[in-house]
């Protein structure tokens, strides 16, 4: 279901908040809101559900998909596994995509200047996915795209921060540096650090007292060796 407007059109409606992780999916509401009937929503439900991103309850419909900082941190253990993989195996861009890069870099510069949380997670995602997608490592791509689907409201969190907004472009910005120079080891090390500054203060805010086995997941690359 990846691509489906109605799925699309459901799945902004969660990362923007506008239904917040727990609440409960009116499908009345939700498709009087978008304006299709209950039969291809009740579909697209489904394909979310499918993905984690909604949990079913039997007599009680669809809800939200809310993580605890358990859960967060097991999934961003995957993340660091699966990015890594997916780094060491990108091929070179062209000047031409590199330029590409640089140029959805721009955009989330842009958005950072307006304010807009929307459009900053929109040019994020599509900078973190276009250099995913050089690899060659399709599956576990996929995965990667599910786990941030799954988790991307409380990204929106860490982005709702103006000063944390601010160091997005400049994190990019060194990335596409280590890209230009073909420095692997250096890609995947900033990309470790992009990805813990969000995971920490997830982390920070969910709270709980985690158990030893979860602490000692690995996070980074150095880690996973």
């Amino acid at each position: 279901m990846a691509g489906d407007p109605l799925v699309d059109a459901l799945y902004k409606l969660i990362r923007t908040g506008e239904l917040s992780p727990g609440e409960r999916v009116d499908q009345r509401a939700i498709s009087e809101r978008l304006d299709v009937s209950r039969t291809p929503l009740r579909e697209a439900l489904r394909a979310l559900a499918a993905d984690g991103i909604l949990t079913r309850t039997p007599n009680a419909g669809y809800a939200v998909t809310k993580l605890s900082a358990v859960d967060l941190l097991q999934y961003y253990s995957m993340r660091s596994f699966l990015e890594t993989e997916v780094l060491r195996t990108i091929e070179w861009p062209s000047r031409g995509a590199l330029e590409e890069l640089r140029g959805i870099n721009e955009k989330c510069r842009a958005a950072v200047e307006t304010g807009s949380v929307e459009s900053l997670i929109a040019a994020n995602r599509a900078f973190h996915f276009t250099m995913f997608a050089w690899s060659p490592l399709t599956i576990m791509v996929k995965e990667i795209d599910r786990i941030w689907r799954v988790s991307e409201p409380y990204r929106a969190l860490h982005l709702s921060d103006d000063k944390r907004r601010e160091h997005v472009a400049g994190a990019h910005e060194v990335m596409i540096d280590a890209i230009e120079d073909r420095d692997v080891s250096t890609l995947i090390a900033l990309m470790d650090d992009h990805r813990a500054a969000s995971r920490r203060l997830l982390q920070e805010m969910l709270g709980t007292s985690l158990p030893h086995a979860l602490l000692v997941l690995p996070q980074t690359a150095p880690a996973l060796i």
